[in-house]
């Protein structure tokens, strides 16, 4: 009588849950273990696993457990970080801060803080243009020519004078004909600082921006900044 070493049938089981455990492993000790179980019950009874390279496997599930356990220490230690990371920004609440204008989000809850222009040279031929996520042009505003700073607003409005949605937006200088270097700076009160899906923001009226941007910290300041939709007028 002739005996199969293996039956097709527990050939196909330990496939198949070779295949689910190995899909299935994201660094789980007991996924591991699973692992390890299906191969002992579908091994080959002729040719069992030789003791060395249990002992392998063994120290593999060793090394698993323990890399599980480093991954948790350092979820734990980077939430740890970033919670004292925005402690720290909240004592940007209230100041005046100036931050390197470029990408923002806008809420239409507040007016937009001042842009601030300032060149090398005096200015002639520039102007600032508001993009929206996708990179379309949504508005061109013109810079006073023969200065070499000055302050540009945006009122949260398109080309065509429609206000915007809340959104993803950029803003950019075009030198024009200008021949100095050109800086623009958001400049205004930070009012919050946010957490949420997007990651940490500092509210600037009706903005939102990253705490990377901001370049210098003014004095603490009273409550300046605007808190109606630039839509709507404050009532009396």
């Amino acid at each position: 009588m002739t005996i199969d070493s293996i039956s097709p049938t527990s050939a196909t089981t330990a496939q198949q849950a070779a295949a689910a455990s190995s899909g299935a492993l994201k660094g789980s000790k007991d996924e591991f273990l699973k692992l390890f179980m299906a191969q002992l019950q579908n091994q080959d009874p002729f040719q069992p696993q030789n003791g060395a390279d249990m002992v392998a496997q063994l120290a593999q599930f060793s090394s698993v457990e323990q890399a599980t356990e480093t991954n948790q220490h350092l979820t734990d230690l980077a939430t740890g970080q970033n919670s004292a990371t925005s402690a720290q920004l909240s004592s940007l609440v209230g100041r005046d801060c100036s931050a390197a204008a470029g990408d923002f989000a806008y809420d239409r809850t507040a007016a937009v803080p001042p842009l601030q222009i300032t060149s090398t040279s005096p200015l002639n031929g520039a102007s600032v243009v508001i993009t929206d996520g996708g990179g379309k042009e949504l508005k061109r505003l013109p810079i006073t020519a023969g200065a070499a700073s000055t302050t540009v607003t945006w009122d949260g409005t398109d080309a065509s004078g429609a206000p915007v949605a809340a959104g993803s937006y950029h803003v950019a200088v075009d030198p024009g004909t200008t021949t100095g270097t050109i800086t623009s700076q958001w400049h205004g009160r930070v009012d919050a600082v946010e957490l949420g899906a997007a990651g940490t923001r500092l509210r600037m009226g009706g903005t939102l921006l990253s705490p990377s941007t901001i370049q210098t910290i003014g004095m603490t300041s009273p409550s300046t900044s605007p808190s109606t939709s630039p839509s709507t007028s404050p009532s009396h």
